[in-house]
C-alpha cells in the first residue's frame, strides 16, 4: 500500500529508499514499510511476493538502499525471500554503522539505543514504516555531524568503509566523497588520515604497525578511531559494535593499554608510568615507602605496575596500607585508555559506600557501587551509568553476580579487570569463607568467553600460606592463569586484642564500661560493636542510650535509606558507637575507629 507523501529530506545527499522489516521467529517476514527521502512517499504490506515486488517497482529511480541494520539483518531477509528482487543490487547504507562514527560522545544519539543490539527507540512497535522514517531522521543527523568531523579522521572513514567503491560501497563512497568535497582517497591518503589521528594519543610502535596493516582492518579501525576522538572521558564503543566487530576494541587496547619499550614513545612513557598515574589522578609525588619489595621498592607501587602491566596477581598488605589504590589506580588508568570497567568483588558493604565517597572528594565520580543499601531507583541509575560508560570501578558483593540485571549490564561494557578484596573469603581455609565467592571464577571465564582473561588482582589483608596456595590454586584451576604473591606480611603493631570474661547477665554492663574507658568523651573516636542477633544489635543500642551513649543499631531488617542514614551519622562522628550485625560488613573506612 501505497501513502501519500509526508516529510521528506532533500538535503540529504543520497535519494535513498529506507526500509525496516518485521519478521517473525522462524525468520520470514511478516511486514515491511519503505520511504523515499526524495518525495517522502511511502510503503507498506506483508511479506508476499507480488507486495516485495510491488516494493520493488517503487525502488526506481533511487541511489541507494537505507536502514537501520540493514546489512545483518533486513538483506538477508529480504534474499532469503526473494533472491532476484532488483533492490538488492543497490548500494547500501547502514544507519547503525554509521551512528558510531557520527556519535561517538555519550550522551549518544538519542535515536539509538546503546545496547547489544543498538535498536532504535522507537515510538511504538511493529510499525516499520515509523521505523524507516526515524531511520531516515537518523541518517540526517548523521550527516550533518559527520561534516563536523577533524579532515584526517572523514579521510580515513571513506577509504576504510569503501573498499568496494564501484559495488556495494558506492552509496557510502557517493556520501563521503560529499562531506569530504574530494574523491576517495589513495591509500597513502588513507593510511595519512589514520597516522595523524593516531599521533600523539597511542602507542608510537603500535601505531606504525596498524598504519601498515590498515588496509585489511576497515570497519573495526574506523570505530577505533572515532572512539580515539574522544577518549578520556566517559564514551565508551556502542556493545553491538564489540560484538559484531570484536577487533575493534582489540586495536584501542593494542594501540593503547600495551606498553612498548621504546624510550621515545612519549604515549607509552607518560601513560603507563605508575608515578605519573599516581599524580594524575591522587596529587601525590610517590607511593607509602612501606611495606617495600625485595628491591626496597614500595610495594604499593610494584603491585599497581604488574596490574597496569596486564597481569595477574596476589597482594597482602596490612590494614591501612593503601590496598584500595592497589586497584583503583590501574582501574581509572584503564579507563581512561581504553574505556574499560574493573569489577571489585568485596564482601563490605559499608566500604563500598566510603571508597565511593573518598573518590569523590578527589573528585572522581566514576566509581559506583550496587549493594544492598541502594534504593531501586538508584539501583537502576548505577545500572545505567554501567551500560553508558559513566563507571570506570564498580564495586559488587559476590552475590550481586547472582542478578540478571547486574549481568546485563555488565554485557554491555568490556571488562578490563576483576579485582577481588578481602580475597581471603575465597579460601575453604579463611576465616571469613564466603561460598558465593567459588562461584566468581565461573562468571570471570564465561564473560572473557574465546578472549584471554582480563587482569585478575586478590587483594588481602590476613592470608596464611594455606590461604595464600588455595587462592592460587583455585585460580589455576578454574581460569588457568597464575597469580603473582606479593607478600607485604599483615604485622600491625598499632593492634591490641583483649579478651573479657563475662557472663549473660553481665555482658551489657561489661559493654558500657569499655566504651566509657576506651572512648573518653574529650577524644574523637568511635566504636563497632558487633552482635549475634538483629535483636540483640537493637537491645544493645537502646541500653547504651539510657547510659548516655550516642549510638544506633544497624541490621539487615532496615531500610536502605536508614542503613545509609546510620553509617553516614557514625563516619561524621555524630554517632560514637554501632550496634551491628554482619549486616555492617567486615570493615569500614573510618579513620578514628578505637575499637571492635
Amino acid at each position: 500500500m501505497v501513502t501519500p507523501p509526508s516529510h521528506h529530506h532533500p538535503s540529504l545527499p543520497l535519494r535513498c529508499l529506507s526500509l525496516d522489516l518485521e519478521v517473525d521467529r522462524k525468520g520470514g517476514i511478516r511486514a515491511f514499510g519503505a520511504v523515499r527521502s526524495d518525495t517522502g512517499k511511502a510503503i507498506s504490506g506483508s511479506g508476499s511476493r507480488s507486495e516485495l515486488a510491488e516494493l520493488d517497482g517503487f525502488a526506481e529511480g533511487v541511489d541507494c538502499l537505507l536502514g537501520h541494520n540493514l546489512i545483518p539483518f533486513d538483506v538477508p531477509h529480504l534474499a532469503a525471500a526473494v533472491p532476484r528482487l532488483g533492490l538488492l543490487k543497490l548500494p547500501q547504507v547502514d544507519t547503525l554503522r554509521l551512528s558510531p562514527l557520527a556519535f561517538p560522545r555519550n550522551p549518544y544519539h538519542r535515536l539509538v539505543k546503546h545496547y547489544q543490539d543498538g535498536g532504535l527507540q522507537r515510538g511504538q512497535v511493529n510499525d516499520p514504516e515509523l521505523d524507516a522514517r526515524i531511520a531516515l531522521d537518523l541518517f540526517e543527523d548523521e550527516c550533518k555531524e559527520l561534516r563536523k568531523a577533524a579532515p584526517e579522521l572523514l579521510t580515513a572513514w571513506h577509504w576504510l568503509s569503501t573498499p568496494r567503491p564501484n559495488g556495494v560501497d558506492e552509496a557510502l563512497d557517493a556520501l563521503f566523497s560529499w562531506l569530504r568535497d574530494a574523491p576517495r582517497p589513495s591509500a597513502a591518503e588513507g593510511r595519512q588520515g589514520i597516522a595523524k589521528r593516531l599521533h600523539g594519543d597511542t602507542c608510537t610502535i603500535q601505531a606504525e604497525e596498524v598504519v601498515a596493516k590498515a588496509s585489511r582492518l576497515g570497519w573495526p579501525l574506523s570505530y577505533g578511531l572515532a572512539w580515539l576522538s574522544v577518549a578520556g572521558g566517559n564514551s565508551v564503543m556502542p556493545p553491538w559494535v564489540r560484538h559484531q566487530f570484536p577487533e575493534a576494541g582489540r586495536l584501542v587496547h593494542r594501540l593503547r593499554d600495551l606498553a612498548c619499550t621504546d624510550p621515545a614513545c612519549h604515549w607509552c612513557r607518560e601513560h603507563h608510568d605508575a608515578r605519573e598515574a599516581l599524580k594524575r589522578w591522587f596529587g601525590f609525588d610517590g607511593f607509602r615507602p612501606e611495606p617495600a619489595d625485595d628491591q626496597g621498592c614500595p610495594l604499593q607501587q610494584t603491585i599497581v605496575e604488574h596490574a597496569m602491566g596486564g597481569d595477574h596477581g596476589l597482594g597482602i598488605l596490612p590494614t591501612g596500607t593503601g590496598k584500595s589504590l592497589c586497584y583503583q589506580l590501574p582501574a581509572l588508568s584503564r579507563h581512561d585508555k581504553t574505556g574499560a570497567l574493573t569489577v571489585v568483588i568485596s564482601p563490605l558493604v559499608a566500604l563500598m559506600a566510603d571508597q565511593v565517597a573518598g573518590l569523590e572528594a578527589r573528585g572522581i565520580g566514576s566509581c559506583f557501587a550496587i549493594n544492598g543499601l541502594l534504593s531501586m531507583p538508584e539501583r537502576a541509575d548505577v545500572l545505567d551509568k554501567i551500560r553508558l560508560g559513566d563507571a570506570a570501578v564498580l564495586l559488587i558483593s559476590p552475590e550481586q553476580l547472582r542478578s540478571r540485571s547486574l549481568r546485563r549490564a555488565l554485557e554491555q561494557r568490556q571488562i578490563g579487570g576483576w579485582v577481588l578484596d578481602e580475597a581471603h573469603c575465597l579460601s575453604r581455609w579463611g576465616h571469613d569463607f564466603r561460598t558465593d565467592y567459588r562461584y566468581v571464577g565461573r562468571f570471570i571465564k564465561e564473560k572473557a568467553g574465546s578472549d584471554p582473561v582480563p587482569p585478575v588482582l586478590c587483594l588481602t589483608a590476613t592470608a596464611k600460606p594455606d590461604v595464600v596456595e588455595d587462592i592460587r590454586t583455585y585460580f589455576h584451576d578454574k581460569l588457568a592463569i597464575d597469580l603473582t604473591v606479593f607478600d607485604g606480611g599483615a604485622n600491625r603493631t598499632n593492634l591490641v586484642f583483649e579478651v573479657m570474661p563475662t557472663t549473660g547477665g553481665e555482658k551489657f554492663a561489661h559493654i558500657h564500661q569499655i566504651l566509657t574507658e576506651s572512648l573518653p568523651s574529650n577524644l574523637p573516636g568511635g566504636a563497632i560493636i558487633y552482635c549475634a542477633t538483629r535483636c540483640q544489635s537493637e537491645e544493645v543500642a537502646q541500653y547504651l542510650r539510657t547510659r548516655e551513649w550516642a549510638v544506633a543499631h544497624f541490621h539487615g531488617g532496615l531500610s536502605p535509606e536508614t542503613k545509609k542514614d546510620v553509617q553516614r551519622r557514625f563516619i561524621q562522628g555524630d554517632l560514637r558507637a554501632i550496634a551491628a550485625t554482619n549486616a555492617f560488613g567486615m570493615g569500614i573506612d573510618k579513620q578514628d575507629v578505637r575499637l571492635v
